[in-house]
C-alpha cells in the first residue's frame, strides 16, 4: 500500500516537472529563435546557436522546473483532496519529504552531467565555430587549447607556446616554454622560463630561462642558463586576456585540476574556483528547489490550493532567491567573500530553513 502511495507521489511529480521543463523550454525556444531572425541570421546559424545555448540555459532552467514541480504537485493533491487521504491513511509527512528528496537527487544528477560536461562541450563547439575569425586566424585565440596537463598551449607561424597562467594585473605569462620552429619545419630551440613580462610591442621579457639550442643540427644540442632574456613575441596582453573562453570548455573534473596547477603560482584563482563551485551550487540548489515548497503538505486543506497562488509565489520567490544568488556570486567574483561562501551560502540558508520547517511540523 505505502509502495503504492510512494508511486503515485512520485509519478505526479515527475509528470510536473516534465511540463514545467516543456513549458520552459518553449518559451525560452521561441523569444531566443525569434531574436535570431530579427538579427538577421541565417537559419542555420540561429538553429546551431540555439542548440549550443540550450545546455547552459538549461541549468537554469532545471531547479526552477524542481520548484514547479513541488508545488504544482503538491497542489494537486490537495485539490483533488488525495493528499488529505494520504496523510489520513498514515502516509506521513516524513515520507514525503524522504520521496521528493529522492526524487530531486536524480534532477540534481542531471544537473551535474549537464554543467560539468554537456556545457562546457557545447562551449567547445561554439567557440571553434563561431568564436574565431578569419581576422584572429594567427592570434591566440585562433589557436589555443587547454591540454590534459592542463597547460595552455597556442601555436604562430614559427613557434608553439605553453605557459601555466596569464597574469592579467602585471601582463605576465607563468611557467612559460617556447619552442622555434626552424625553416625546414624542424625544432630548432627551446625556451623555457619561469614567467614572462610584457614590456613592449613584440618584447617579452624571460626571467630564469633555461635554453636548449641547436637542436635541428649534427652535433649536440646547447644548453645554457640566463637571469633574464628579451624574446620577440606576436603576441599581446590583450590576447591572453580572453584565454578564459578555453577554460569554459574544461570538463568539471579537468577544471578542478586546472585550478590546483594555478594555486601553484601567485595568481588569484578565486573567480575560477567560484565557477567550479557554482556547478556544483546549482546541483545543489535542485534538492532546495525540490524541498522548498513541501510544507504546503502541513496544511492539506484544498481551500489553500490554486494555481495563481503558486503561479505567484514561484515568481517571487525566483526573484528573491536568484537576486541573492547572484549578489553573492558577484561578491565571490571580486574576492570579497570565500568562493565557497559566494556559491553555496544562500542554498545552505534556504536549506536551513527548510530542515526547520520540517522539524517545527514533523508531528502535525
Amino acid at each position: 500500500m505505502m509502495f503504492l502511495i510512494s508511486k503515485i507521489i512520485a509519478k505526479e511529480w515527475f509528470k510536473s516537472l516534465l511540463g514545467a521543463i516543456t513549458v520552459l523550454f518553449l518559451l525560452i525556444s521561441i523569444g531566443d529563435i525569434i531574436n535570431g531572425f530579427l538579427r538577421g541570421y541565417e537559419a542555420k546559424r540561429i538553429f546551431i546557436e540555439y542548440a549550443l545555448k540550450m545546455p547552459e540555459m538549461m541549468g537554469k532552467m532545471i531547479p526552477i522546473s524542481a520548484l514547479l514541480a513541488s508545488l504544482f504537485s503538491v497542489n494537486k493533491l490537495k485539490s483533488h483532496s488525495e493528499l488529505m487521504a494520504i496523510l489520513a491513511g498514515g502516509y506521513s509527512a516524513t515520507k514525503i519529504y524522504k520521496l521528493i528528496f529522492i526524487c530531486s537527487l536524480f534532477v540534481g544528477a542531471i544537473q551535474f552531467l549537464n554543467l560539468g560536461f554537456t556545457v562546457p562541450l557545447a562551449n567547445k563547439i561554439k567557440r571553434q565555430e563561431f568564436e574565431k575569425s578569419r581576422k584572429n586566424e594567427s592570434r591566440y585565440l585562433a589557436r589555443s587549447t587547454i591540454g590534459e596537463s592542463g597547460l595552455i598551449w597556442y601555436k604562430t607561424d614559427n613557434y608553439f607556446t605553453s605557459f601555466e597562467a596569464f597574469d592579467p594585473d602585471n601582463n605576465e605569462l607563468k611557467n612559460i616554454s617556447i619552442y622555434f620552429i626552424a625553416e625546414n619545419s624542424a625544432l630548432d630551440s627551446i625556451y623555457k622560463a619561469r614567467k614572462a613580462k610584457f614590456l613592449n610591442e613584440g618584447r617579452w621579457r624571460l626571467d630564469d630561462v633555461s635554453i636548449v639550442q641547436k637542436l635541428e643540427g649534427d652535433g649536440f644540442p646547447a644548453p645554457s642558463q640566463n637571469r633574464q632574456l628579451i624574446v620577440s613575441l606576436d603576441e599581446k596582453p590583450e590576447d591572453f586576456v580572453q584565454f578564459e573562453s578555453d577554460i569554459t570548455t574544461l570538463n568539471i573534473f579537468n577544471l578542478s585540476k586546472f585550478i590546483n596547477r594555478l594555486e601553484n603560482t601567485d595568481i588569484n584563482s578565486t573567480e575560477y574556483k567560484v565557477m567550479f563551485l557554482e556547478k556544483l551550487s546549482l546541483s545543489f540548489i535542485c534538492l532546495i528547489f525540490s524541498l522548498f515548497p513541501l510544507s504546503g503538505v502541513f496544511n492539506p486543506n484544498r481551500r489553500s490550493a490554486g494555481f495563481g497562488k503558486s503561479i505567484v509565489f514561484t515568481l517571487l520567490f525566483s526573484i528573491f532567491f536568484w537576486g541573492i544568488q547572484s549578489g553573492a556570486i558577484a561578491l565571490g567574483n571580486s574576492a570579497k567573500i570565500p568562493a565557497i561562501i559566494a556559491t553555496l551560502g544562500v542554498p545552505f540558508l534556504f536549506g536551513i530553513y527548510i530542515f526547520y520547517t520540517f522539524y517545527k511540523n514533523r508531528k502535525l
